[in-house]
């Protein structure tokens, strides 16, 4: 019989039947009914998916069974949804063949018995909270199942399990009306009822839409709840395993909030990886395993509870409220699968339970690590104890990160015990307890202090602008305290730099000190360093290799050698006090005495400024060392430093022991043979020698002692064989030395006697001659000192005085005297007869050559040339490349990378000083005793890197600033002359160009505040213990950045523009004018060597820093100081003027000019380095760009190219008769060099007053080609040239050993030692120009596209190796005067041209490619080339020449200027000259040119006629290199007179016809497009042309009606 469906409210309104007992009506007999729950699942479609399920889970049966049921059935969407995402459900829904082996089905029939009650529920009122049992006994974790049958059908549950038997509960709520089932302790969640209840005759079945998840473990169930996050977070893996296998486990867990009662540091802890402990113990506080699982109903009315740790839970409940000891439960009841969990508002943790150690504190402030290997060495005691008084040093994690693995002792080693214990001071040390050079007892025990402990210095700032509240800076041995101190009951903690490492023995430690070397040298010479090391409670006093060096070299040679070990060992062992004694215990007695391991004592004595001195128990009187007790701690005890070496008593320095350790054993036989041994033994004479009788007494003699070199040219046997002579060398070298020479004042006076400057002595022969006495001088700058024979004359410096090479004091007699050696015998002075007439006669004639030689210096200056010395830098190219390749932008990348070039080398030679400067200028007064003591504490304290802090900022800078600094000097004379457009001369004066070098810094500022700013930064960070707060350049502007933005990265500029601006002003001022100084007259500053652009460098250097000091001293010290300090520049300087006194304005002056010469001579020399490589390889890009253009050399070289290039330009070459007549004056002019010198000149006895090179070279002339001479020229009117001359000798010498060596000589060898040599010289009135690129002309001809022409006519520049031009001064009043013909011509359209580039008039004005500052005509009267390495014949250079005249004479055409250009060839030591002109047969058109260029035959002497061939001047002939030399100063005289005047008629020419008669002006050089730069019908190809021969001696140039053009 099938019931109807009730409806649920039904339910509710109808009480059913009471619960029964599960178990008990498990088994009850069926009602009436015959419609079971199982006909129910299967009469609705809603359940098919939980039927399903049910047959699998073999529970069919079970239903069947059960009597009075209730069943919560999830309908198939909720199936649906389940199975989605849980792969059981899913698993268990497939068709039978997709089954898994599972026949038992456990898990799955566990999670349906959730659904199940065995009897039937009264639901609950509204809003109350009904807990019900299920059949689900959770199991503890079974076999994995397997395909064996079941046991027995039906399956049952049994009642067991995790719970103590009990089965999992279940919450039912009737909440609005909707029955809701699954909730939790508040009625929350859980899945609601949505199908009418179904009665069965075997139960009631009430459709749900949700799983009801069976509740997990009791580490899943608190991972579930967001109350108890923070007990998730902490839980270790241990306390989550106990939480998921322990049965019938009753857990109280705090909510988050309930932690916040303990301490951060607790806290902190709790969530490391080294709280386990702690953790397990919290755990079994608030953990009860007990018989059965306490749920919240048996709390009522209270209950008592014992945990795991076994503290008594007293539990109350009262209404609306329970109490868990001091605890109110928060939610109770959170089922899970072995137990429940309740949330309380507190901690249960009894008083006391949890104490706050040391390494919980350290742990939880990033000292893991530390405590790691405290752990491995067992010495946790030192971390755990709360009750002894302790001072721990811990590194934190990010201190040890950066040591290696091998950086520190292994793990659990004996040496890392030793280290560790090293970080733990005995006692609570608190900052306020610490003193600043106290010595603290630490916990390591030391063998070699009998067993005490080992000390640590503590080193504590006093500064006095700490801000309140705050702790000193602290150091401990060396280690920086980092951040504030964490003081805790009984412990203080600190925080330090680095790991602490144990002292140890004390030659290790004195080892890493390059100033002890000596001393470590000598111990181990003694084989002394293993008992140093084992000796235990001794100080090490170890003398500065300074000391050895006072003490004299004779002195440390005696010691070091191997006959004087025991001297050693006594000397060694005299430096080892029997005791440690620390610094303190030096510094606060006045007087004490300390025995030493030698035997003797030495006494110390603190002197009234504070210094320490030692006296030892020997050595001389007032042998003492300054003591500096630097408490380098040792495992044995202590080392500090001397500044001398300590003799004992026990040690007898003679005269004989010093001779014997210069090796002069010539000297100590010639001492013995002459009966003085006494000398040598340190005793008086004896009473029955020839010296007592003469009163000679006393042993203090000091020895001038020569070494065996000094005899070597003399006659030793002879001189043994005379003994007066003897006597008397040995009495010159024998000082009697008063003991008043000896200077208590001085420490350090280890000298056998005072040889100051001027200081004189008698010796043992002053008694019996005038000039027995010797005097000393201090020679050069590197205290060198000589001694020599008073009053000695005439010698020639050869007997009469000797170098000082070393010294060493005796300790005999008194300890006065010793032993001086020299580098010469002084042997004893007689003057010659004439001596005293002679020196009258000297006085006299001296007189007259000072005042003919002033009169010289004054016609020297006169005659220095004026014109303005500019920076030129050299171009380091010969290539000739495109006018546009070698302009602004190639210029511009050149200097970019020079400048970097020459900064980096600045700042790689300068930035030791330049730090040395600014940590003088920054530092606190006291801070530092000079510049070398800024070196020393920065090596000792950083190594030698440290001089090269904040270096990084100043080479990312170098480029910009030197690039912007020169780049503006040259715009700021730019601009100059833009401002001056009247000036009357081209060039600028000092004050101009101080201007200028003013205007440079105001740019530059921009690259430089922010650079010096970081620089400064970062070279103060470390000194005075301040902390290393900046890793690098970027870091500082990062930091500065967030700090004040941009306005702070440029702090302190107005200071720096203070500094910079007037020091570029001297900078560049002082380097011109050096430079102008430096360049000989008709030299370009370009060619300048190597020592000059030092000079020239380092001269700006010093200049600029001479006045930038001040200024820098402000500008440090505002951006190192601290923001708000300073509120400007003044107020820096008033403050610093207040504090300091006017002198700290200079701080740091020394180092600043130290630095200025060398930094600044290196910047020139990058610069000048940088700017030759750049050049050729931009030149060398630069020919690979224009590959398919021929260059001007490589036209020259190929005869046939070079046959098309004078085709299309109507060059042709002529005989030299066919000069026109208008011209033949000036090149008669030119050429004559016949009767220019006079014939008196040729007299032999000349060779007693003039050089003799000069002489024979005259001579030399006069024989083969006396027409030279003239008796009509004037001997006196001749001396200029006679001098110019004597150069040129000294050329034509050169010349001869070049041709006389067998080496291989080349051109440049040549150009080097002869070439520049004779042209320079003469060249007096010219502008003499090197490597000027001039612009070649556009072609007379038309020149057809695609031709091979256009390869060869595309060469646009030509580079003579020397050029000759007007000088501007002298064409002053044709460009640069508001009335001058270039001016008039410029504005005119006439000319032709444009305004800028090639097209503009002042490009055409000159044949150079680059135009001048202040554009203007240049004019060339002369060309010379040199042959190159690559050219195989002389023709090229004389073809490449020839091309330069061309252009020059095309210039001249152009501007009206009727004139010849005259070329020079040079090439193996000869010389071939050329003249060139133009020919034009119309009225100056273009088509009608016509260049010529005429070989110079010569005169053959032997046919008294012109040679058919070029003539050669062969420069190693006599007359020959004189004609050349005439040659070249006819150019000279030439240039600025006639060439001059012919100019300026033709200017005025031109002048005339563009404005007055209307003419157009033709440009002569080539613009655009070679192709374009004639129109026009081609002329015919077939030129007249032949080929150029290939020896000089063919060329046979054809007369006047015959020409070629070539």
């Amino acid at each position: 019989m099938r019931l109807a469906s009730i409806p649920l409210s039904l339910l509710v309104a109808i009480p059913l039947a009471a619960a029964i007992d599960s178990q008990a009506a498990l088994h009850a007999p069926p009602p009436a009914f015959s419609s079971t729950l199982v006909d129910k699942l299967s009469d609705d479609p809603d359940y098919t998916s939980l039927l399903r399920l049910l047959q699998r889970a073999k529970l069919i049966p079970t239903l069947n069974r059960l009597n009075g049921s209730t069943f919560f059935a999830p309908t198939n969407d909720a199936i649906r949804r389940h199975s989605s995402r849980n792969s059981l459900w899913r698993d268990a829904l497939r068709d039978e063949d997709l089954l898994l082996g599972d026949n038992v089905k456990d898990q799955l029939r566990q999670e349906l018995f959730y659904h199940l009650l065995n009897y039937t529920v009264t639901p609950p009122q509204d809003q109350d909270i009904l807990v019900t049992k299920t059949l689900h006994f959770p199991l503890e974790p079974s076999e994995p199942p397997a395909d064996e049958p079941p046991p027995r059908p039906p399956w049952l549950p049994i009642p067991a399990g995790t719970l103590g038997g009990e089965p999992q509960r279940l919450r039912l709520t009737l909440k609005e009306g909707d029955l809701r089932v699954g909730v939790d302790a508040f009625g929350q969640g859980g899945a609601k009822a949505i199908k009418g209840l179904e009665v069965a005759s075997n139960g009631i079945l009430v459709g749900i839409d949700d799983i009801l998840n069976v509740p997990p473990s009791l580490a899943v169930a608190a991972a579930n709840q967001s109350s108890i996050s923070y007990f998730n977070r902490i839980l270790t893996p241990e306390i989550v395993r106990r939480l998921n296998e322990t049965a019938e486990l009753t857990v109280f867990v705090p909510v988050d909030s309930a932690w916040d009662v303990l301490h951060p540091i607790e806290r902190l802890y709790l969530e490391s990886e080294f709280a386990t402990d702690d953790l397990h113990q919290i755990f079994e506080m608030h953990a009860v395993v007990q018989k059965g699982v306490k749920w919240s109903e048996s709390f009522t009315p209270a209950i008592n509870l014992t945990t795991v740790d076994g503290h008594q839970l007293e539990i109350v409940s009262t209404p609306g409220k329970v109490m868990v000891s001091q605890a109110e439960l928060r939610q109770p009841d959170i089922y899970a699968s072995n137990g429940v969990l309740h949330t309380v508002s507190s901690l249960l943790i009894p008083p006391g339970a949890l104490q706050l150690t040391p390494e919980k504190f350290l742990l939880t402030l990033n000292c893991t690590n530390f405590i790691s290997l405290i752990r491995s060495v067992d010495l946790t005691h030192f971390v755990n104890d709360t009750n002894s008084k302790i001072t721990i040093l811990a590194p934190q994690d990010d201190v040890l990160a950066l040591f290696e693995a091998d950086d520190l002792p292994a793990k659990g080693s004996e040496e890392l015990r030793r280290m560790l214990k090293y970080h733990f001071l005995p006692g609570r040390w608190t900052p306020k307890s610490l003193k600043d050079m106290d010595l603290v007892t630490t916990e390591l025990d030391e063998p070699g202090l009998d067993g005490g402990g080992q000390v640590l210095e503590v080193e504590v700032s006093d500064d006095k602008k700490k801000k309140a509240g705050t702790s000193p800076s602290i150091r401990f041995g060396g280690a920086l305290v980092v951040g504030e101190p964490l003081e805790i009951n009984n412990t203080v903690i600190y925080f330090i730099s680095r790991p602490l490492t144990p002292p140890s023995d004390s030659i290790q430690v004195a080892s890493p000190n390059l100033e002890l070397s000596s001393f470590l040298t000598a111990v181990f010479s003694a084989e002394l360093s293993d008992m140093i090391k084992a000796t235990p409670r001794t100080s090490l006093l170890i003398p500065r290799n300074e000391a050895f060096k006072r003490l004299g070299m004779l002195v440390s040679a005696h010691l070091l050698s191997s006959s004087s070990k025991a001297d050693l060992e006594r000397v060694i062992l005299h430096h080892m006090i029997d005791d440690v004694v620390y610094s303190r215990s030096l510094q606060n007695s006045s007087s004490r005495t300390y025995a030493t391991l030698e035997g003797s004592d030495i006494h110390v004595e603190r002197t009234s400024n504070g210094s320490i001195i030692l006296n030892a128990s020997g050595g001389w009187a007032g042998l003492r060392s300054e003591t500096f007790p630097t408490n380098t701690l040792s495992r044995t005890g202590v080392v500090h430093e001397l500044s001398d070496v300590l003799i004992p008593r026990s040690v007898h320095l003679t005269v004989g022991k010093l001779v014997k350790a210069a090796k002069s054993t010539t000297m100590t036989s010639m001492i013995v043979k002459a009966g003085m041994d006494w000398i040598l033994n340190g005793t008086a004479p004896p009473e029955d020698s020839p010296w007592a009788r003469e009163g000679v007494s006393g042993t203090g003699w000091t020895l001038l002692c020569p070494n065996d070199d000094a005899f070597k040219n003399m006659n030793l046997t002879q001189l043994y064989a005379d003994e007066r002579v003897l006597q008397a060398i040995v009495g010159q070298h024998l000082i009697k030395t008063p003991k008043s020479v000896v200077d208590v004042d001085v420490p350090n006076n280890n000298r056998p006697l005072r040889f100051d400057d001027s200081d004189t002595y008698a010796t043992l022969l002053s008694p019996s001659t005038e000039y027995g006495d010797v005097v000393f001088r201090e020679v050069g700058g590197d205290g060198g000192v000589i001694v020599g024979i008073k009053d000695a004359r005439g010698t020639g410096a050869r007997a009469d005085w000797a170098q000082i090479v070393a010294w060493g004091r005796a300790t005999t007699g008194g300890g006065s005297g010793g032993v001086i050696q020299i580098d010469r015998l002084l042997i004893p002075y007689q003057p010659p007869w004439w001596r005293e007439s002679g020196v009258p006669i000297a006085g006299a004639v001296l007189g007259v050559l000072l005042i003919g030689l002033f009169f010289w210096g004054v016609r020297v200056v006169w005659r220095w040339d004026r014109t303005e010395a500019t920076y030129e830098p050299s171009t380091g190219s010969t290539e000739p490349v495109e006018a546009k390749a070698a302009s602004a932008a190639a210029d511009n990348i050149k200097s970019f990378i020079a400048g970097g070039f020459g900064g980096i080398s600045a700042v790689l030679v300068g930035h030791p000083f330049d730090l040395t400067k600014t940590r003088l200028q920054t530092a606190p007064p006291g801070s530092y005793t000079g510049g070398l003591d800024v070196v020393r504490k920065t090596l000792a304290r950083d190594g030698a890197t440290g001089l090269y802090r904040g270096v990084v900022p100043p080479i990312l800078g170098v480029t910009p600033i030197f690039a912007l600094s020169f780049w503006a000097y040259d715009a700021s004379k730019k601009l100059i002359f833009a401002v001056t457009p009247n000036r009357t001369s081209q060039t600028l004066s000092t004050g101009e160009l101080a201007a200028a070098g003013f205007l440079s810094a105001i740019p530059t500022t921009a690259v430089t505040a922010p650079v010096e700013r970081a620089k400064v930064l970062l070279q103060v960070q470390g000194q005075g213990g301040v902390e290393h707060k900046y890793k690098g350049v970027f870091d500082v502007l990062g930091h500065l950045y967030k700090e004040g933005g941009i306005r702070s990265i440029y702090r302190g500029t107005f200071a720096t523009i203070a500094r910079d601006g007037p020091g570029s002003a001297a900078y560049f001022a002082a380097y011109e004018v050096t430079k102008k100084a430096l360049t000989p007259a008709g030299a370009s500053p370009a060619d300048l060597n190597i020592g000059a652009v030092i000079l020239a460098g380092g001269t700006a250097g010093v200049a600029m820093w001479a006045i930038a000091i001040p200024p820098d001293v402000l500008k440090s010290r505002i951006q190192s100081a601290p923001t708000g300090t300073y509120s400007g520049f003044m107020d820096c300087a008033r403050k610093t003027i207040a504090q300091d006194g006017v002198k700290a304005l200079w701080k740091g002056f020394g180092p600043a000019m130290a630095r200025a010469f060398p930094a600044n001579a290196a910047t020139f020399l990058g610069v000048e380095a940088s700017r030759k490589f750049s050049a050729s390889e931009y030149d060398r890009a630069t020919l690979t760009l224009y590959a398919l253009v021929e260059f001007s050399d490589r036209i020259a070289r190929n005869a046939k190219h070079f046959e098309t290039w004078c085709s299309y330009q109507r060059s042709e070459q002529v005989d030299f008769s066919d000069i026109p007549n208008d011209l033949k004056e000036d090149v008669d002019c030119v050429f004559a060099t016949n009767g220019r010198l006079p014939a008196s000149w040729t007299d032999t006895r000349l060779k007693r007053c003039f050089p003799e090179a000069l002489v024979n070279m005259i001579l030399g002339a006069h024989k083969l080609c006396p027409e030279l001479f003239s008796d009509e020229v004037a001997s006196k009117d001749s001396w200029p040239l006679l001098s110019q001359l004597e150069t040129v000798s000294g050329a034509w010498v050169r010349l001869q050993k070049l041709r006389g060596s067998n080496q291989k000589i080349s051109e440049a060898d040549f150009v080097a030692n002869v070439y520049e040599t004779i042209r320079s010289r003469p060249m007096e009135q010219s502008d003499y120009r090197s490597k000027c690129s001039i612009a070649l002309p556009q072609p007379l001809r038309p020149v057809a596209s695609g031709s091979e022409a256009v390869r060869i006519l595309g060469a646009k520049t030509v580079i003579p190796d020397c050029a000759i031009f007007i000088p501007a001064a002298n064409i002053l009043e044709l460009s640069h005067t508001s009335r001058s013909p270039f001016k008039k011509l410029k504005r005119t359209s006439l000319t032709g041209c444009g305004d800028s580039g090639d097209k503009s008039f002042g490009s055409q004005s000159t044949p150079c490619t680059q135009l001048q500052a202040m554009p203007g005509f240049e004019f060339a009267s002369s060309f010379w080339e040199d042959k190159k390495p690559v050219h195989s014949i002389l023709e090229d250079a004389y073809r490449q020449n020839r091309m330069s005249t061309t252009a020059a004479v095309r210039q001249l055409h152009s501007l009206h200027v009727k004139a010849p250009v005259f070329g020079l060839v040079w090439s193996d030591g000869n010389v071939r000259a050329h003249v060139d002109w133009c020919l034009s047969e119309g009225e100056k058109l273009v088509s009608s040119l016509i260049i010529q260029s005429a070989p110079y035959p010569g005169y053959n002497r032997t046919t008294q006629s012109a040679t058919p061939i070029f003539h050669e001047w062969r420069l190693d002939r006599p007359a020959d290199i004189i004609q050349v030399f005439l040659l070249i100063r006819n150019i000279d005289i030439w240039t600025v007179g006639r060439f001059n005047e012919r100019v300026k008629a033709g200017v005025k020419e031109l002048v005339d016809a563009v404005l007055v008669r209307k003419q157009s002006y033709r440009p002569w050089k080539r613009v655009g497009s070679v192709v374009s730069t004639l129109r026009g019908p081609l002329a015919d190809e077939n030129v007249n042309t032949s080929s150029q021969p290939n020896s000089s001696a063919e060329v046979k140039p054809k007369s006047k009606g015959r020409r070629r053009r070539s």
